[in-house]
């Protein structure tokens, strides 16, 4: 199967462990899999079976088995150390005919054999973030109102759009990956000239499972409330006159870190007052626990 394989550290620079003109030949790839899950559970007193505790998916261990050939293996092997050193942030990427996909990671060991007839080498890198993520983004927007105004003009004496104008508070993303957290940009946008109230306790709902995520308090013209709902990464921040500021406490309880399951996903957005001054955009990538 053809591949390729691509490490990038913190400062851009990378290594390309499968082009034949650097001569790094990769031989072997472990962790591509799904990591292993755990599964705790207690047993029930003076009964069958047992109960779940808990179950979670653990960190990926990445091991990269390699062989350098040709000549100027000493210089290679020194390009290899720049760019993957021992407990530095590395970023690997993963592409075949069929998927384009990077992880995120954390050299453990970087070894090469120097004095045998092949020198062969293997790097191990542990993931936290057990997931692959695609590197093409995917974006869902709600606003009452679109623009559909763009340069050039039209050639022809066709009408066309300069906007358009939605009577629905429903938003479609489709989730081509495994379940996932995923970003929510809410920002106010009103045509009010002095700075006041644009929306109140803006309320996103998923329309297939009736779950709900709601931030009380005013929105002010000019506001960014950006949530991210990933695991190990939840936040609710706000944006106002260029100061970011942790609102975490602003979430209404009842509210739950929605995600997006396998498929197409529908959400409903609401707002106490003036729904129609909020843009709301959805990101994800798409997530992958085995490529």
């Amino acid at each position: 199967m053809f591949f390729t394989l691509i490490l990038e550290n913190s400062t851009g620079d990378r290594i390309d462990m499968t082009t034949t003109a650097n001569q790094y030949m990769t031989s072997k790839i472990s962790g591509l899999h799904p990591p292993p899950g755990t599964v705790s559970t207690s047993s029930y007193a003076g009964m069958d079976g047992s109960y779940l505790n808990n179950a979670f998916i653990e960190k990926r261990n990445l091991v990269i088995s390699f062989e350098m050939r040709g000549i100027g293996l000493e210089k290679r092997r020194h390009a290899l150390f720049r760019v993957v050193k021992p407990s530095r942030y590395i970023k690997v990427f993963y592409k075949t005919s069929g998927i384009d996909v990077y992880t995120e990671g954390y050299v453990e060991t970087c070894e090469i054999d120097n004095f045998t007839n092949k020198t062969n080498g293997q790097i191990s890198i542990l993931c936290p973030d057990p997931y692959w993520y695609s590197t093409t983004a995917i974006h869902a927007c709600y606003s009452r109102v679109s623009g559909g105004f763009f340069f050039p003009f039209p050639q022809s004496d066709e009408p066309f759009t300069f906007g358009s104008y939605s009577t629905t508070d429903n938003i479609d993303i489709r989730n081509d990956g495994d379940e996932t957290g995923f970003i929510i940009r809410i920002e106010a946008v009103t045509d009010v000239t002095v700075p006041e109230i644009a929306a109140m306790t803006p309320t996103i709902y998923n329309a297939d499972t009736g779950e709900y995520l709601q931030i009380k308090g005013e929105i002010l013209r000019g506001d960014i409330i950006t949530i991210s709902t990933k695991t190990g990464n939840k936040t609710v921040t706000l944006t106002r006159n260029g100061v970011d500021s942790n609102i975490i406490n602003r979430l209404v309880a009842g509210s739950t870190w929605l995600t997006l399951r396998e498929g197409l996903n529908t959400f409903h957005v609401q707002a106490v007052r003036n729904v129609k001054n909020l843009k709301i955009t959805l990101m994800h990538t798409n997530s992958f626990l085995g490529v």
